[in-house]
């Protein structure tokens, strides 16, 4: 029975000295803390290509459709995804200001073009020579049509131009959005270890460069 109260005795200040805060054992502080970039979005050069195109040959459908119905609101809804579409790729790649520039550039080309058009239409010959020797019958001169037909070059030009440019550097904004994106970083909070060996808060930029 002696034996029995004495061993009751030790377990019981055992278990005590293992319940004061100056006998237990100090946990391991917490570990470095560097948090992780996060994983860049990437481009597909081929999709950019492909929404360029196919967001143009859609407009060119949507304007056929509505001239074969005599349509003027679907004709100009054709208009504008051909103005806009050859910037499509662009626009997915993250260059939005490269596809408001070129999209207005075709605007301004196109402008021209129908000007040009117009020209071609309402000057369709020269000034007629009445009886006494004046014009007559027709309001253009062969100039006119001349400066018509110019434009008609120059907006036709410049409007296939930008669209096929477009069409050629949309895997190239692809690719720049790729390194654009590898090269971002990021600042986040973390542990870090001080002169005295404790950990203290601290900041770290991560990212890849």
């Amino acid at each position: 029975m002696r034996n029995a109260v004495v061993a009751a005795a030790v377990l019981l200040s055992a278990s005590t000295a293992l319940a004061q805060p100056g006998m237990t054992t100090t946990s391991a502080p917490p570990p470095y803390y560097y948090p992780q970039a996060p994983a860049p979005e990437v481009k597909s050069e081929s999709t950019a290509t492909l929404l360029s195109i196919g967001a143009t040959l859609g407009g060119l459908a949507v304007m056929s459709a509505g001239a074969q119905r005599e349509s003027g609101e679907v004709f100009l809804t054709g208009a504008a995804l051909m103005v806009i579409g050859p910037s499509a790729g662009h626009f997915y790649a993250g260059e939005t200001g490269h596809g408001v520039k070129m999209s207005l550039l075709r605007t301004g080309a196109a402008l021209v073009f129908g000007v040009g058009v117009i020209s071609q239409i309402t000057g369709v010959c020269d000034v007629a020579v009445g009886e006494n020797g004046e014009g007559g019958g027709c309001g253009h001169s062969r100039t006119d049509r001349e400066t018509g037909e110019k434009l008609l070059w120059i907006g036709g030009g410049a409007f296939v131009a930008a669209t096929l440019y477009d069409f050629w550097d949309a895997h190239n904004a692809a690719h720049r959005a790729n390194v654009r994106a590898a090269r971002r970083y990021t600042i986040a909070p973390s542990i870090m270890g001080s002169a005295s060996g404790t950990r203290v808060p601290g900041i770290v930029l991560a990212g890849q460069f």
